[in-house]
Protein backbone atom coordinates (compact mmCIF):
# COMPACT_ATOMS: atom_id res chain seq x y z
CA UNK A 1 0.00 0.00 0.00
CA UNK A 2 1.17 3.73 -0.93
CA UNK A 3 0.79 5.77 1.69
CA UNK A 4 1.87 9.92 2.38
CA UNK A 5 3.28 11.33 4.50
CA UNK A 6 3.20 14.88 6.41
CA UNK A 7 6.81 14.56 7.76
CA UNK A 8 10.08 12.91 7.18
CA UNK A 9 12.62 14.41 9.97
CA UNK A 10 11.02 13.17 13.23
CA UNK A 11 12.71 14.13 16.49
CA UNK A 12 14.77 11.20 17.88
CA UNK A 13 14.94 10.09 21.56
CA UNK A 14 18.13 7.67 20.90
CA UNK A 15 21.72 8.84 21.88
CA UNK A 16 23.53 10.54 19.51
CA UNK A 17 20.76 10.78 16.91
CA UNK A 18 18.76 14.00 16.13
CA UNK A 19 16.24 13.00 14.00
CA UNK A 20 14.45 9.84 12.55
CA UNK A 21 13.65 8.83 9.15
CA UNK A 22 11.89 5.33 8.41
CA UNK A 23 10.49 5.45 4.55
CA UNK A 24 8.05 2.88 5.51
CA UNK A 25 5.35 1.91 7.34
CA UNK A 26 5.55 -1.37 9.14
CA UNK A 27 8.41 -4.20 8.27
CA UNK A 28 8.00 -7.46 6.08
CA UNK A 29 10.88 -9.14 8.18
CA UNK A 30 8.89 -10.11 10.96
CA UNK A 31 11.34 -10.93 13.59
CA UNK A 32 9.72 -12.33 16.84
CA UNK A 33 11.77 -10.21 19.23
CA UNK A 34 10.87 -7.00 17.54
CA UNK A 35 8.82 -4.40 19.85
CA UNK A 36 7.83 -1.53 17.38
CA UNK A 37 4.50 -3.15 16.63
CA UNK A 38 3.40 -2.56 20.03
CA UNK A 39 4.60 0.99 20.00
CA UNK A 40 2.47 1.93 17.23
CA UNK A 41 -0.81 -0.33 18.51
CA UNK A 42 -0.63 -2.63 15.88
CA UNK A 43 -1.33 -6.30 15.82
CA UNK A 44 1.82 -8.56 14.53
CA UNK A 45 0.71 -10.15 11.37
CA UNK A 46 -0.54 -6.37 10.23
CA UNK A 47 2.69 -5.21 10.55
CA UNK A 48 4.18 -7.61 8.50
CA UNK A 49 1.77 -5.42 5.33
CA UNK A 50 4.38 -2.87 4.70
CA UNK A 51 3.19 0.71 3.55
CA UNK A 52 5.20 3.21 1.62
CA UNK A 53 5.22 6.65 1.93
CA UNK A 54 5.79 7.50 -1.26
CA UNK A 55 6.15 10.82 -0.90
CA UNK A 56 8.81 11.16 1.97
CA UNK A 57 11.56 12.35 -0.91
CA UNK A 58 9.53 15.35 -1.86
CA UNK A 59 8.68 16.05 1.62
CA UNK A 60 12.45 15.84 2.77
CA UNK A 61 13.64 18.41 0.50
CA UNK A 62 11.50 21.26 1.62
CA UNK A 63 12.08 19.81 5.22
CA UNK A 64 16.04 19.80 4.75
CA UNK A 65 16.15 23.42 3.70
CA UNK A 66 14.06 24.34 6.83
CA UNK A 67 15.25 22.31 9.86
CA UNK A 68 18.23 22.87 12.02
CA UNK A 69 20.81 20.63 10.74
CA UNK A 70 21.27 17.31 12.92
CA UNK A 71 22.00 13.63 12.92
CA UNK A 72 19.82 11.57 11.14
CA UNK A 73 18.90 7.90 12.01
CA UNK A 74 17.82 5.87 9.00
CA UNK A 75 15.44 2.79 10.03
CA UNK A 76 14.39 3.43 14.30
CA UNK A 77 11.42 1.78 13.45
CA UNK A 78 11.23 -0.20 10.43
CA UNK A 79 14.20 -1.17 7.77
CA UNK A 80 14.56 0.94 5.04
CA UNK A 81 15.91 -2.00 3.09
CA UNK A 82 13.37 -4.16 3.22
CA UNK A 83 12.70 -6.12 -0.09
CA UNK A 84 9.81 -3.26 -1.45
CA UNK A 85 13.09 -0.68 -1.33
CA UNK A 86 14.05 -2.62 -5.07
CA UNK A 87 11.11 -1.25 -6.18
CA UNK A 88 10.48 2.04 -4.84
CA UNK A 89 13.91 3.45 -3.75
CA UNK A 90 12.28 5.63 -1.27
CA UNK A 91 16.02 5.22 1.15
CA UNK A 92 18.03 5.97 -2.30
CA UNK A 93 16.27 9.11 -3.41
CA UNK A 94 16.62 10.19 0.23
CA UNK A 95 19.95 9.43 0.69
CA UNK A 96 20.54 11.71 -2.73
CA UNK A 97 19.20 14.62 -1.26
CA UNK A 98 20.72 13.98 2.78
CA UNK A 99 24.14 13.73 0.88
CA UNK A 100 23.38 16.69 -1.36
CA UNK A 101 22.51 18.96 1.84
CA UNK A 102 25.23 17.32 3.46
CA UNK A 103 23.62 16.33 6.73
CA UNK A 104 25.61 13.42 8.68
CA UNK A 105 23.50 9.85 9.08
CA UNK A 106 23.75 6.59 11.08
CA UNK A 107 21.77 3.90 8.82
CA UNK A 108 20.88 0.50 10.62
CA UNK A 109 19.74 -2.51 8.70
CA UNK A 110 18.98 -6.30 8.79
CA UNK A 111 19.44 -6.58 4.95
CA UNK A 112 22.38 -6.85 3.05
CA UNK A 113 20.73 -4.88 0.11
CA UNK A 114 22.37 -1.45 1.44
CA UNK A 115 25.66 -2.16 -0.82
CA UNK A 116 23.33 -0.43 -3.53
CA UNK A 117 23.76 2.82 -2.10
CA UNK A 118 27.79 2.24 -0.84
CA UNK A 119 28.71 5.37 -3.23
CA UNK A 120 26.08 7.66 -1.96
CA UNK A 121 26.86 6.78 1.61
CA UNK A 122 30.25 7.28 1.34
CA UNK A 123 30.01 11.44 0.35
CA UNK A 124 28.02 11.12 3.68
CA UNK A 125 29.13 11.88 6.72
CA UNK A 126 27.86 8.35 7.73
CA UNK A 127 27.62 5.29 10.26
CA UNK A 128 26.57 1.90 8.91
CA UNK A 129 25.52 -1.10 10.88
CA UNK A 130 24.04 -4.35 10.40
CA UNK A 131 21.79 -5.80 13.11
CA UNK A 132 23.10 -9.43 13.85
CA UNK A 133 21.49 -11.78 16.58
CA UNK A 134 22.89 -15.14 16.34
CA UNK A 135 24.77 -17.23 13.65
CA UNK A 136 22.59 -20.38 14.46
CA UNK A 137 20.37 -21.14 11.95
CA UNK A 138 18.16 -23.82 13.77
CA UNK A 139 17.62 -20.24 15.85
CA UNK A 140 17.44 -18.02 13.10
CA UNK A 141 14.57 -19.83 11.21
CA UNK A 142 12.60 -19.02 14.21
CA UNK A 143 14.16 -15.88 15.47
CA UNK A 144 14.16 -14.10 12.94
CA UNK A 145 12.60 -16.03 9.44
CA UNK A 146 12.25 -13.14 7.04
CA UNK A 147 15.33 -11.66 7.62
CA UNK A 148 18.48 -11.80 4.94
CA UNK A 149 21.55 -13.96 5.91
CA UNK A 150 23.81 -12.88 8.76
CA UNK A 151 26.79 -14.27 6.81
CA UNK A 152 25.52 -12.02 4.24
CA UNK A 153 24.95 -9.04 6.00
CA UNK A 154 28.66 -9.40 7.72
CA UNK A 155 29.93 -9.63 3.84
CA UNK A 156 27.92 -6.52 2.83
CA UNK A 157 29.23 -4.21 5.86
CA UNK A 158 32.94 -5.18 5.54
CA UNK A 159 32.53 -3.62 1.65
CA UNK A 160 32.27 -0.44 3.90
CA UNK A 161 34.84 -1.49 6.10
CA UNK A 162 36.91 -1.13 3.54
CA UNK A 163 36.03 1.70 2.13
CA UNK A 164 36.97 3.48 5.48
CA UNK A 165 33.31 4.27 6.38
CA UNK A 166 32.50 3.74 10.67
CA UNK A 167 30.91 1.05 10.56
CA UNK A 168 29.60 -1.27 13.85
CA UNK A 169 27.13 -4.49 14.50
CA UNK A 170 24.22 -3.94 16.53
CA UNK A 171 24.27 -7.60 18.21
CA UNK A 172 20.77 -7.88 19.72
CA UNK A 173 18.95 -9.12 20.65
CA UNK A 174 21.60 -10.77 21.49
CA UNK A 175 19.70 -14.34 22.22
CA UNK A 176 19.55 -15.47 26.12
CA UNK A 177 20.85 -19.25 25.42
CA UNK A 178 23.59 -18.09 23.67
CA UNK A 179 27.00 -20.71 24.61
CA UNK A 180 30.27 -19.00 25.36
CA UNK A 181 31.52 -20.54 22.16
CA UNK A 182 29.34 -19.21 19.92
CA UNK A 183 29.61 -15.77 21.48
CA UNK A 184 33.32 -16.38 21.01
CA UNK A 185 32.91 -17.11 17.38
CA UNK A 186 30.13 -14.18 16.87
CA UNK A 187 32.87 -11.56 18.52
CA UNK A 188 35.48 -12.92 16.61
CA UNK A 189 33.48 -12.85 13.02
CA UNK A 190 32.22 -9.15 14.07
CA UNK A 191 36.47 -8.11 14.96
CA UNK A 192 37.11 -10.07 11.15
CA UNK A 193 34.62 -7.79 9.41
CA UNK A 194 36.67 -5.13 10.08
CA UNK A 195 33.96 -3.10 11.96
CA UNK A 196 34.58 -0.18 14.71
CA UNK A 197 32.17 -1.27 17.29
CA UNK A 198 30.34 -3.60 18.73
CA UNK A 199 26.71 -2.38 20.25
CA UNK A 200 24.97 -5.09 22.54
CA UNK A 201 21.37 -5.00 23.19
CA UNK A 202 19.29 -7.15 25.36
CA UNK A 203 15.81 -8.62 24.70
CA UNK A 204 13.44 -6.02 25.40
CA UNK A 205 9.82 -7.97 26.90
CA UNK A 206 7.51 -4.67 25.82
CA UNK A 207 3.73 -5.99 25.49
CA UNK A 208 3.15 -8.32 22.23
CA UNK A 209 6.83 -9.16 22.73
CA UNK A 210 6.76 -12.14 25.32
CA UNK A 211 3.63 -13.38 23.53
CA UNK A 212 5.00 -13.52 20.19
CA UNK A 213 8.33 -15.34 21.75
CA UNK A 214 7.33 -17.53 24.13
CA UNK A 215 4.83 -19.55 21.21
CA UNK A 216 8.41 -20.73 19.91
CA UNK A 217 10.73 -20.35 22.68
CA UNK A 218 8.52 -21.72 25.99
CA UNK A 219 11.18 -21.05 28.47
CA UNK A 220 13.22 -18.77 27.20
CA UNK A 221 12.00 -15.72 28.86
CA UNK A 222 13.21 -16.88 32.32
CA UNK A 223 16.59 -16.63 30.69
CA UNK A 224 16.76 -13.04 30.09
CA UNK A 225 18.73 -12.26 32.56
CA UNK A 226 21.36 -13.84 31.04
CA UNK A 227 22.29 -10.85 28.78
CA UNK A 228 24.04 -9.23 31.45
CA UNK A 229 26.57 -12.26 31.78
CA UNK A 230 26.52 -12.00 27.83
CA UNK A 231 27.79 -8.52 27.90
CA UNK A 232 30.67 -9.24 30.52
CA UNK A 233 31.99 -12.19 28.91
CA UNK A 234 31.70 -10.77 25.22
CA UNK A 235 33.74 -7.65 26.54
CA UNK A 236 36.69 -10.02 27.76
CA UNK A 237 36.48 -11.91 24.46
CA UNK A 238 36.86 -8.23 22.96
CA UNK A 239 39.19 -6.24 25.43
CA UNK A 240 42.18 -4.87 23.10
CA UNK A 241 40.47 -5.59 20.21
CA UNK A 242 37.43 -3.64 19.45
CA UNK A 243 35.00 -1.64 21.01
CA UNK A 244 32.43 -2.84 22.81
CA UNK A 245 29.30 -0.50 24.05
CA UNK A 246 26.02 -1.87 26.06
CA UNK A 247 23.05 -0.37 23.75
CA UNK A 248 20.77 2.30 24.69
Amino acid sequence: MEIYCKSALSKSKLPGIDYSLNPYFGCSYSCIYCYVPSLFNVERNEWRNVKVKKNMPDVLRKELRKKRKGIVGISSSTDAYQPLEKQYEITKKCLSMLSTYKWPIDILTKSDFFTRDLKIIKECNAKVGVTITTFNEEILQLWEPYAPNPENRLKAIQKFADEGIFTYIFFGPVFPLMKKDELNYCIEEFISAGVDEIIVDCLHLKRGVIESISKVFPNIIKYRKAHEDIFIEAKKIAEGKIAITKAW
